[in-house]
């Protein structure tokens, strides 16, 4: 099958299709309430997660504006059948008023409308095809996104102590460096740093996953 595939409105990534299943596995003690998801992509995810949980309110978000329609006829099949997901927003992470937007709708008919609204801000292969102020940002708009006690969680390749899990991680990174500079796997001691002293969240919990990946989870303190 195609890595990239087409009908309608409706994107199909393979690699969406692949670790969609593992990902949920992972994230299902924390589905709690309201789930904003960086990144949605395609929207088969969220599709997934929400055909799952039909109870739990899912905020897709998405940079490139040419996938919020393929988002959206996903959302569009579930909700027909009482599901919950919101209309999909942008989101440039660098940009505070897109957040603060996120912020509004989440906090909807919500008695605290200072307070971050989202039990979960998942985060999927997003940290290594952007540049490192998208993932700085990315980790300070989820500190002002979440309740006390709720989870940043990214998946992804990413280094350790410094390190690459493998070598064809090694390979891969080089890759991603010559199509572009600002690219590249990152380190996840580095994003623990900017988790802790500027998003009031610690990492928690690492775990290993398929195609030497990682899930890491961050808790809002």
């Amino acid at each position: 099958m195609s890595e990239f595939v087409q009908v309608n409105r409706k994107v199909f990534f393979a690699a969406a299709d692949r670790n969609k299943d593992p990902i949920l596995d992972q994230l299902r003690p924390y589905l709690d309430e309201a789930q904003l998801e960086v990144g949605s992509g395609s929207g088969q995810h969220v599709f997934h997660f929400a055909s799952a949980y039909p109870k739990v309110v899912f905020q897709p978000t998405e940079y490139d504006t040419l996938l919020l329609a393929s988002i959206s006829a996903y959302s569009e099949e579930l909700n027909q059948r009482h599901h919950r997901i919101n209309t999909p927003l942008e989101l440039d992470a660098t940009k505070p008023e897109h957040w603060q937007r996120i912020l509004e709708v989440g906090q909807q008919g919500k008695h605290e409308s200072t307070q971050g609204c989202y039990d979960l801000v998942l985060v999927t292969n997003v940290f290594h095809i952007s540049p490192w102020i998208v993932g700085q940002s990315i980790v300070r708009g989820a500190g002002q996104m979440l309740k006390s006690g709720g989870r940043l969680v990214l998946y992804g390749p990413f280094k350790k102590d410094g390190q690459f899990n493998t070598e064809s991680n090694r390979e891969f990174d080089q890759t991603l460096r010559g199509r572009d500079p600002s690219w590249g796997v990152r380190d996840m001691e580095e994003i623990d740093a900017v988790a802790k002293n500027e998003a009031h969240m610690s990492l928690a919990r690492i775990v290993d996953m398929p195609s030497n990946n990682y899930m890491l989870f961050f808790e809002k303190q």
